[in-house]
């Protein structure tokens, strides 16, 4: 039998593609940030499939929400070896 739901690389995947006209519209500074955040959604993509949800934004956002904290901590961290040198 074939599935009846499809799978969650699929799904986040076709939810990207939608936002194709609103990355269109962004500068270039933008359109790199928001590539940024949607490559921490592929990243993430087994920790998003755990995520029984229907409505494949809540896995993203938290996969976004993440990948900007990552890169805080990691800002974070460099400022303080550099103040210690």
């Amino acid at each position: 039998m074939g599935r009846t739901v499809p799978t969650w690389r699929n799904r986040i995947e076709s939810e990207m593609a939608s936002l194709e006209p609103f990355r269109r519209a962004l500068n270039s500074g933008d359109k790199i940030a928001f590539d940024e955040l949607l490559n921490g959604v592929r990243k993430r993509r087994t920790a998003g499939g755990m995520l029984p949800a229907h409505d494949a934004w809540k896995p993203m956002l938290m996969s976004m929400l993440i990948e900007c904290h990552s890169r805080i901590a990691e800002l974070e961290q460099r400022i303080e070896s550099l103040s210690e040198a």
